[in-house]
């Protein structure tokens, strides 16, 4: 078996910026929708987080002082499964290296799904969100 049995879909990527109203802007410039808004506490410092919908992909950015800002910014992609458990297991098995030690089911903002990340042989980061 494959993690493929256990992808959906393309879900989102996670973008870093430094300026939230020009990232909503360009967003919604390609057909952008906010579907979601918040601000949350990271490392003391309030964050600024939008849901943008394009289509069938969603954009999630989140407002922080230092952001890489060129090409490679994006932070990660998140595919949705419906058996996160599953996955997260079948993911250790295949030997994947993991970044968390079992699925997050915290609710860092309201509306936050179980997920966790695999990390690729570049560094990417791949979410499991269901």
């Amino acid at each position: 078996m494959s993690l493929k049995s256990f992808v959906k879909e393309f879900h989102h990527f996670g973008l870093p910026t430094k300026d939230m109203d020009a990232t909503i802007e360009f967003y919604q410039k390609l057909g952008a929708e906010i579907v979601f808004e918040t601000v949350v506490q990271e490392a003391g410092k309030p964050c600024r987080v939008v849901h943008l919908k394009v289509s069938n992909l969603y954009v999630e950015a989140y407002e922080r002082d230092e952001t890489p800002m060129c090409c490679g910014a994006i932070d990660h992609l998140a595919v949705s499964t419906d058996d996160i458990e599953g996955a997260f297991e079948e993911a250790k098995r295949l030997g994947l290296t993991l970044a968390n030690e079992q699925v997050d089911y915290s609710d860092y903002w309201p509306g936050t799904a179980p997920w966790f990340h695999i990390i690729g042989p570049n560094g990417e980061r791949i979410e499991f969100t269901k």
